[in-house]
């Protein structure tokens, strides 16, 4: 029993942890930066995560006064994405809406503006935002979750299991005993 309440706890504080430890990839950068103003209309708008991410499920929006600035689909290298954008942009704000999966296999998303010319950028500040709660994460969390936990309980179980038959095995050889001192 001893043995059975580090594990227990080791199982738990895994568990409650989980978040912090298997989170998913972030933002940390855009060319141009949010709120960027640029002189010359860029030939492409570049994202960098903290990781690789997937290449399904990868889609980038950039919008401005012409409408769509998009000139393909994005381009995933690793932990990149690049987005070409159409030449000769006009002069004024642009959105760039994003979506990426990250390597967990949940989707992180965000927006964030930068202006060419004189213009004001436009959308909000850089906020990704992900569909993570404990109850989506991905089968393997739990899976080794629930290993951890059995794994603890069969390890309790196993040493008073060892004492009962180490007990039997005692009053068993101790009733031999006494049958051979009685002849």
């Amino acid at each position: 029993m001893a043995l059975a309440c580090p594990l227990i706890a080791l199982a738990v504080g895994s568990v409650a942890t989980a978040p912090v430890a298997w989170g998913h990839d972030v933002l940390i950068s855009t060319s141009p930066a949010d709120g960027q103003r640029v002189g010359a209309a860029p030939s492409l708008v570049t994202l960098t995560f903290s990781a690789p991410v997937l290449q399904i499920g990868t889609a980038v929006a950039v919008t401005g006064p012409g409408g769509d600035a998009t000139q393909g689909p994005p381009a995933v290298l690793a932990d990149t994405v690049n987005q070409p954008l159409r030449g000769a942009l006009p002069p004024g704000g642009y959105r760039v809406q994003w979506r990426v999966t990250s390597r967990d296999g949940h989707p992180v998303s965000g927006e964030f503006g930068f202006a060419v010319g004189g213009a004001a950028p436009a959308g909000p500040a850089a906020s990704p935002t992900t569909g993570s709660s404990p109850l989506h994460w991905p089968p393997w969390v739990w899976i080794a979750s629930a290993t951890v936990v059995v794994a603890g309980v069969l390890a309790a179980a196993l040493p008073s299991s060892r004492r009962r038959r180490a007990a039997a095995g005692a009053a068993r050889s101790s009733g031999r005993s006494r049958s051979r001192s009685s002849a």
